[in-house]
This record gives C-alpha cells, sequence and structure tokens, in this order.
C-alpha cells in the first residue's frame, strides 16, 4: 500500500507540476494530474474511499487553489513577454531541480513553488537566447541574509539552461571557503557530477542521470579555480558553468581565455553571470574615471559577449543602486548598475530575520523577551584596546560573557536534542576583530577554556562551572522558552545535564581564516552533524553560510546599512529553537542592529509599494536616500548620489534616544510647556474604550505651533532615527501642496502597574496637571546605557497610541499599520507627547535633578499618506538630469 501511494504521489506532483504553466487554472491542471495518478495504480485493488482521501491529500499538499505570494518586480520598461514558464514544459533541468527538493530535500511546496515564480520573473527580465540580436540585461534580486539566495539562483540557472543559454558564470564573493561551497552545491543541484562513497548519485542526479544530451561542462572544481594555465579547452557552444571567485588574477586569466575562445571559435554565445554578494568587491568605488580592479574585469567579461545578462544577488542593495547608471568607460563598457530590473524575492516561510530578533513594529508594549544579552565592562574593555593586529597578545584570557556564550551553547545543543532535533548541525559565531592574529589568540584562549568545561562537565557535577550551567539554564533559558510564542517542551536540570554530559563532548573549536586549515564542511558530518564554535573575522561575516547557528559573540561595529546587516550572521532557518538563540553584543551595536532591521523592513515595505505602482529601478533608489536611519553605504560607493532631504509619509517616528546631558532635558520641558500654555483651552482629556491611559487632545492645531515647537524641541544630535530639523523640513515642504496643514496634539498620562514596581509621578507641564509620568525604558538596562554619552530607551509609543484620533470601531480589525496610517487625511498630523517617568533606572541613573516641574519628554509623530513626488526633491545620480 506505501509503495502505491508513493507511486500516486509521485505521479501527481510530476504531472501537477508541468501541466500547472500550460493549463488554465491550478484545477484544471490537478484534475488532469489525478487522471494520470489515478491510472498508474489500475489492478492494485486500491478502495475509491482511499483514493479520494490521496487525492485530498494531493490537493492540501500542493495548495492547490491557493494563489503564492507574487514576486514584486521592479522595471524600467515592460518586459517584451519573449518568456513564458510554457517554455519549460517537459524541461530536463528545471524539471530535475524542482523534483529534487520536493522529494529529495523534502522542501515544503510553497517554498519550490515561490522559488519558481520568482525565477519565472527574473527570465522575463533577461534577454532571449534564440535572438540573434546583442542584448545587454542587467538587473538585481533583493533577497534576505541567509535566506535561501542560492536555492534562488540555482533554480535560475537550471531554467537558463533549459532555454537556451550556453555559458553561465556565477561570481562567488571574495573567500575561496565560498566560492568551493558553492561550487559543490551547483555541482550537486545542476551539473549532477557528485557521487558518495559508494559511487551513488548525490543530488539532483538522483532524479534523472544526466544524458548525452544534457552534459554541463565546468573549467572550474570545488579544489580548482580558474588559472592561468587553462586545464583543458572546453567548447564553449556546449553547456558550460563556471564558478569563480572575485578576484583580480582569476577574474583577469578568465577574460583572457575567454577572449581567445572567442577568437578562436568564433563565438557568439548567451551568457548569464551571476554576482553573488553582488555589493562586495564588485561595485566601483574609484574616485576618478578609471573603475576599481574587481568592477572593471567583470565589465570586460560582459563586453566579451554580445548577448549578454547580468543578474547580482544581495540582501543589501544599496551600494549597487546608488552607483551612475550612465557611467561607462571605452574599455570597460557600462557599470553593473541595475538598469533592467530589481527582483524582491519574498519571504521564506519559517525565515528568522529581523521581525523575529528586533521589535521592527517599535511598540512599547511588545511582550517577547529580548534575545540580545548586551555585554558589560569586563568584556568590552578586553576588546575596546585592540585596535591593531599588533595587539593580539593583549588577548590574555576569555572574558566572563564570552565564557558565558560558550555555556549557553552547550545548553542549545542539549535542548534541541531532548527536543528531538539530534544530529543536526550546531554552531557558535566568535566575531571580535577583522585581524587574523587576534582570531588566532582568541581561538587559543577559547579552545583552553573550552577544554576545562567539558573536563568539569564529565568528571565534576559540583564544580563552580557546572553550577554556572544550571544557573543560566534556571536564569535564562527557561524563562525565555517560557515567554515564547508557541508549545515549548520545558527539561529538568537532570535531563539537560545528561544530555550535556553527552553531547558536550562532540564540539570542536576551528578558526575560520586564510592562517588556519580548519574548514566548516557540514557536508562531510551531514549524517551526525557538526558541533562547532568557529572564531573568526570577515570571512564568517558575508556569504559563508553557519548551519544552525544559535550563539553568536559580536564585538564589531559598522554604521553603514550594507556591512551591518551583512555581519548578522544569526538570520537564518531557526524552526524549533528560535528560542534558545542569542547575540552577545554591546549596547551600542544591539541599538543599531534593532535600528538597521526597522529600516529594512520600511524599505522593504516601500518596495512592494512601488512595485504594485510599476516603478523602476532607479525610483526605488530615491525612497532609499529618503530614509531617515543610518548612513545606507561607504561613501565611495554613494559618490553618485546627494540627499537633500527626507520623506517620512506613511510612518511613525519616535524618540528612544536622549543625550546624557541635563541641558538636554531641562531645554525640552521648557518649550514643551510653551506649545502646552498655548493650547491649554483646547485640551479635552479621554480615554480609549476601557483602556486605563488617559490623554489629554487638542484637534485642529495649526501647524505654525507644531512647526515652533518641534523647530525649538532638541532631538539627539546626529540621531539616527528621528532629527527634528528633518521633521520641521519635511512638514514645511508638503506644507506647499496642502498637507499637514493641521495638528492633533494629546499629551499622554501614565498609569504605572505592578508590573513596573514604580509609585505615580505626578507631572506640571504649564497650565496641565498630569496625574503620572508614562513608564517606559524599564527592559533599556539591558542596553547598558549607564556612562554612555547617549542613551536608547527603545520604543515609548504602545499598540495603536498613535491611532487615538482615528474612528476606534472602523480600525478595529485593521492590522497593517501604514493602511490605517492612510485613514488619516493628508491635511492632519499627529503629535505625541510623553511626559516619562524618571525613576525607570535608565534615568534615575543619570543623577540629575527630575522632579515634577521637570521629566524626560519623549514625543512620537504619526504622518499619513503625501502625494509628494519624491523625485522632486533628490538628486541621486549626478549623472541623470
Amino acid at each position: 500500500m506505501n509503495e502505491a501511494k508513493k507511486l500516486f504521489e509521485h505521479t501527481f506532483a510530476t504531472n501537477y507540476m508541468n501541466l500547472k504553466s500550460v493549463l488554465p487554472s491550478q484545477e484544471k491542471a490537478a484534475e488532469k494530474a489525478l487522471e494520470f495518478s489515478k491510472l498508474v495504480i489500475q489492478g492494485q485493488n486500491i478502495g475509491e474511499s482511499l483514493v479520494e482521501q490521496w487525492s485530498l491529500e494531493m490537493y492540501m499538499k500542493f495548495n492547490v487553489g491557493f494563489d503564492i505570494i507574487k514576486t514584486p518586480v521592479l522595471r524600467s520598461e515592460e518586459d517584451r513577454n519573449w518568456y513564458s514558464p510554457k517554455l519549460l514544459f517537459g524541461a530536463f533541468f528545471w524539471t530535475r531541480y524542482r523534483d529534487y527538493l520536493i522529494r529529495v530535500k523534502n522542501w515544503d511546496q510553497e517554498a519550490v513553488d515561490s522559488i519558481d515564480d520568482s525565477t519565472n520573473e527574473i527570465m522575463r527580465s533577461l534577454g532571449n537566447p534564440e535572438d540573434i540580436y546583442p542584448f545587454d540585461k542587467r538587473g538585481l534580486v533583493l533577497g534576505y541574509v541567509q535566506s535561501g539566495k542560492t536555492a534562488n539562483f540555482t533554480g535560475l540557472i537550471n531554467k537558463a539552461y533549459d532555454i537556451g543559454y550556453k555559458l553561465v558564470i556565477v561570481l562567488s564573493g571574495v573567500h575561496n571557503d565560498l566560492r568551493a561551497q558553492t561550487q559543490l552545491r551547483l555541482d550537486e543541484e545542476v551539473i549532477g557530477s557528485r557521487v558518495d562513497k559508494t559511487g551513488k548519485p548525490v543530488g539532483v542526479a538522483q532524479i534523472y542521470a544526466n544524458t548525452p544530451n544534457h552534459i554541463i561542462s565546468s573549467w572550474t572544481t570545488v579544489e580548482r579555480d580558474i588559472s592561468s594555465e587553462p586545464s583543458g579547452i572546453f567548447n564553449l557552444n556546449q553547456k558550460t558553468l563556471m564558478v569563480v571567485k572575485k578576484n583580480s588574477i582569476v577574474l583577469e586569466s578568465l577574460k583572457n581565455q575567454l577572449e581567445y575562445q572567442k577568437k578562436l571559435f568564433s563565438l557568439d554565445i548567451p551568457v548569464l553571470i551571476i554576482d553573488d554578494e553582488a555589493d562586495q568587491a564588485s561595485v566601483d568605488t574609484s574616485k576618478d574615471e578609471d573603475p576599481k580592479t574587481i568592477n572593471k574585469l567583470i565589465r570586460q567579461i560582459l563586453e566579451v559577449f554580445d548577448r549578454r545578462c547580468y543578474v547580482g544577488y544581495t540582501a543589501t542593495p544599496f551600494a549597487n543602486l546608488l552607483i551612475s547608471a550612465e557611467a561607462k568607460t571605452e574599455d570597460g563598457g557600462k557599470d553593473l548598475y541595475p538598469k533592467d530590473f530589481l527582483v524582491g524575492l519574498p519571504k521564506p516561510k519559517e525565515y528568522c530575520g529581523p521581525e523575529e530578533f528586533f521589535n521592527v513594529e517599535e511598540e512599547a508594549d511588545d511582550p517577547r523577551p529580548s534575545l540580545i544579552r548586551p555585554l558589560r565592562d569586563a568584556d568590552i574593555e578586553v576588546f575596546t584596546g585592540i585596535k591593531t593586529k599588533g595587539d593580539a597578545d593583549k588577548f590574555e584570557e576569555v572574558p566572563p560573557q564570552m565564557e558565558e556564550s560558550i555555556l549557553a551553547f552547550l545548553l542549545t545543543i542539549a535542548v534541541r536534542n531532548l527536543r528531538g532535533q539530534r544530529n543536526k548541525h550546531n554552531s557558535m559565531l566568535i566575531h571580535t576583530s577583522r585581524f587574523k592574529d587576534v582570531q588566532s589568540s582568541v581561538k587559543d584562549g577559547v579552545d583552553k577554556v573550552f577544554k576545562e568545561i567539558i573536563t568539569q562537565i564529565q568528571y565534576n557535577e559540583n564544580s563552580m562551572i557546572v553550577n554556572a550551567l544550571k544557573e543560566l539554564y534556571e536564569r535564562d533559558i527557561i524563562p525565555t522558552s517560557k515567554a515564547w510564542p508557541g508549545d515549548l517542551k520545558e527539561f529538568s536540570w537532570d535531563e539537560v545535564y545528561q544530555e550535556l554530559k553527552e553531547s558536550s563532548n562532540k564540539v570542536s573549536v576551528f578558526e575560520i581564516n586564510g592562517n588556519s586549515k580548519d574548514a566548516l564542511d557540514y557536508h562531510q558530518y551531514k549524517e551526525d552533524g557538526l558541533n562547532v564554535i568557529a572564531v573568526g573575522g570577515d570571512k564568517l561575516s558575508r556569504g559563508l553560510t553557519l548551519e544552525g547557528l544559535s550563539i553568536t559573540y559580536y564585538f564589531r561595529n559598522s554604521l553603514m546599512y550594507d556591512t551591518l546587516m551583512q555581519m548578522g550572521r544569526w538570520f537564518g532557518y531557526r524552526k524549533g529553537y528560535m528560542d534558545l538563540c542569542r547575540i552577545y553584543t554591546t549596547a551600542e551595536i544591539a541599538s543599531n542592529f534593532e535600528h538597521l532591521a526597522i529600516a529594512m523592513i520600511e524599505l522593504r515595505r516601500e518596495f512592494d509599494r512601488l512595485a504594485k505602482a510599476k516603478k523602476t529601478p532607479l525610483e526605488y533608489a530615491v525612497k532609499m536616500l529618503s530614509h531617515p536611519t543610518m548612513t545606507l553605504t561607504s561613501p565611495l560607493k554613494m559618490r553618485n548620489a546627494s540627499i537633500t532631504n527626507v520623506i517620512y509619509r506613511l510612518t511613525l517616528q519616535q524618540t528612544r534616544i536622549y543625550e546624557n546631558k541635563e541641558s538636554f532635558f531641562s531645554r525640552n520641558i521648557k518649550v514643551t510647556e510653551t506649545l502646552i500654555n498655548k493650547l491649554s483651552s483646547d485640551f479635552k482629556k479621554t480615554r480609549i474604550g476601557s483602556g486605563k491611559t488617559g490623554y489629554y487632545m487638542a484637534q485642529k492645531v495649526g501647524v505654525d505651533k507644531v512647526l515652533t515647537f518641534l523647530s525649538e524641541y532638541k532631538t539627539s544630535q546626529g540621531a539616527d532615527k528621528v532629527d527634528s530639523t528633518k521633521i520641521v523640513n519635511y512638514i514645511q515642504q508638503v506644507n506647499d501642496i496642502g498637507e499637514l496643514l493641521y495638528w492633533t496634539v494629546a499629551v499622554v498620562e501614565g498609569d504605572p502597574s505592578d508590573k513596573s514596581g514604580l509609585e505615580k509621578f505626578p507631572v506640571r507641564l504649564g497650565t496641565l496637571k498630569i496625574g503620572s509620568a508614562v513608564v517606559r525604558g524599564v527592559n533599556a538596562e539591558e542596553y547598558n546605557n549607564q556612562g554612555q554619552a547617549k542613551i536608547d530607551i527603545r520604543a515609548i509609543v504602545a499598540s495603536r497610541q498613535e491611532f487615538i484620533d482615528l474612528d476606534h470601531a472602523e480600525i478595529k480589525n485593521m492590522k497593517d499599520k501604514q493602511e490605517i496610517r492612510k485613514l488619516r487625511p493628508n491635511e492632519n498630523g499627529m503629535l505625541l507627547i510623553y511626559p516619562l517617568h524618571p525613576k525607570v533606572k535608565v534615568f534615575d541613573d543619570l543623577g540629575f535633578a527630575f522632579c515634577e516641574n521637570m521629566v524626560p519628554i519623549g514625543i512620537g509623530i504619526s504622518f499619513p499618506d503625501s502625494v509628494l513626488d519624491d523625485s522632486k526633491i533628490y538628486e541621486v545620480n549626478k549623472t541623470i538630469k
């Protein structure tokens, strides 16, 4: 019976996936596929009711009747419709890869459908390989960090070979490890050349073996990149795949060999170049007309071919979209600007990204426990003094929280095993310096401490280390897991300790850099799982996948979007153990990462909005520049972009950064009193529904009063989120088109609960007497703000407080905040004023003379939609007029 069901399902899957691209609907394709499935099991004496049950299972498994999330696309012009999924009906490479994902890798049908749809959108944007006329297509695919971009471009390569592309070149990072990792993956999932130790096929060859008509040659192998001495002459008129490192010597050799082939064979073939991590090394950062070497060589390789396509893949597209759209040199051709298309990959199911790690909605009442463990002074002091490679000897011993992070990693492995995730990969990342000598010192220190930890676990149940493990488990692991969404089983300490004795012996400490022979070869350990503490730097900060990453100890910073985001290796698939993940880092890095996460989500929403409006990649570049958070990318990469203003439409802006100066707080209380005195007769106290929070609300306030307040209200200098000067500029800009002329001003009254343990703190703001200040920043102490020039108290606006002026019944069941903001008329803004409770630890530690007449003042501003034309206030590329 099981064999019959497997045959039934396999027949349905193969036929349904093929037919849905040629029949008018999913339902028609499913009906036809079921006919074939029923035919193949005829004569096996299977009851009609069982066949119907199997049929229903097929409909559910393959989501028949349910539309997948469509891939958003920005194109410079409408495609010529040369491509249709019908071209892949019965195709060899894509069908084989698709079936491999479903039948061997056990991927969800939804995930495979998403790859199918997104790669179809990319294919539509490429040139037709059967076209005899020259074409030059350049685009960018926007994914998520550690989200499966490789699986997507693997699908794209398979489709490209099916429809006529001859040569595919994959530019895979700047390190050998990543290039070898990518080559191995493509050998398995495109070429079909891999076998195991017994000679059995590995990868797509398990589905269909290669036939003489479907052989793909490769100039590269796992061990060998392109070299100046060709390993053999391959005819590029046959299907060929190369996986090449972004290295000047390698690319120069490749260019020379391709030019030789073109001359020798009068070569005229369509080529597809896929640039993985396209914002790394590929972007021209030169200050003059002569492009940087890597960028120049990629352009020259493209110029070898008359029919060419360049597709970059990245999670951080900022640098790629802010280069000149028109730059061109005589010997290098056009720059790599994605002039033709920008494709946004949908967020994969069960992917853990910024939303899962950070409070990206900036709600003051977000209930999820934080996974950040801010470093304290003892750890910070160790690494602050290490600034050059000559400082390697300054690392003398593992600091306290680094040791704690190692204990957390061992606990994670034990709990995962007890949850049934045994024999899975488990990784920990320690990244404290870009200098290899420093990394070696850290690795040696970690290795020494780790051996002592293992000895104590095995032989001394009453040791300080075992007690520390127990304390960490009961203080941190159990409470966090209990509060995490989902029904997670809790284990006793005795169960965990017995598992620790077994699993801790299987952990290795690796140094991952050019000085070390250690290699993260997860493939070698796929049966039993690799458990590894990886100490490294830049090599671990981009591209290279850390399988089963749970604990990160991170001490490097960057205020650039792309660098900071790519270093967040903790994003990825964490099914069943997200609650166990931890990030040990500084308060500053934690704050920057959270702000970055918020920016990324907002920019992704803007991408989706522009895609629906059929805008272009250039118009998205404009929007990226309009975002108020941090520096986008290296100034050298932004040399063609300038910014004149910021756009705040459909956003909530709230002050969470405050300066550690008493004058900062005294100034803001005075300007707030001035505004309130002007409006004293307009305020009316109200509550929303059965809520306890009170609001003193004044409506139809003229914009002049609000502008005066915001002009005098001091936001933190260099604030990366809320800058009162930029907000004033934006309001004045939209005033000219009749927007934000009237405002609702609401002063929020606090109600300390038993949870905070604080008493009411009455506040006098001019003519208003407030029953109590608002309690915020209770959890901000985890950011270790003490002694810092700026303090981050995190979000201050609680859920839906920005909408207290709207019809409560109308918005009750609405979840999308941007959609709710659209309900507010364009001419109306919302200003929330928060007198903040000064006895919260983060403020109390400042030691300032807070009293009822002087408390911290925070503000929140909710902006409606706007018809403002972005392009009129930005110059994105100096070469575009």
